[in-house]
């Protein structure tokens, strides 16, 4: 693995989930899952630690919280913008694992988890991210992660 193009490639998911492109966002997770070991990497926890390593480059903007108490669930991940970077967007991401990308953005609407972010309104970007684990490499159009955005 050579460790500048690996940030290279974070730098751009991180600026393509910026311009809210959600095929290029799927693409660039779907290469970072790739590095997880092959016992593991079926499950959620995987897809989350592949997320966070994908979005290592988002360091440099954001601070990191896992699994964030929204009072009707749990967020699995929230970037929070540093004080420094404080245009940028909050990002509130969702994981599924064998469903879609789609129910993940309903669970965060219909659990409301932007309600206690109020402050970032109108600057937070939804993000939902399905792996699903059944379509097959010889699939028409294969690929295992989907994902969707949206601006809150």
């Amino acid at each position: 693995m050579d460790t500048f193009r690996e940030y290279e490639r974070s730098q751009q998911l991180v600026e393509v989930t910026w311009a809210k492109d959600a095929e290029k966002v799927a693409k660039l997770v779907e290469a970072a899952h790739d590095q997880a070991g092959n016992k593991t990497y079926h499950t959620e926890a995987a897809l989350s630690y592949a997320i966070q390593l994908a979005y290592y480059a988002a360091k440099k903007y954001y601070t990191t919280i896992l699994e964030l108490d929204s009072g009707k669930g749990y967020v699995d991940l929230l970037y929070l913008p540093a004080p420094r970077y404080a245009d940028k967007p909050l990002l509130l991401i969702e994981l599924k694992n064998d469903k879609s990308a789609n129910t993940a953005m309903d669970q965060i609407k219909q659990r409301n988890y932007p309600a206690q972010l109020e402050y970032y309104k109108g600057n937070i970007l939804l993000i939902g991210i399905n792996y699903d684990k059944k379509i097959r490499s010889n699939h028409k159009g294969y690929k295992h992660h989907t994902c969707v955005i949206e601006e809150a």
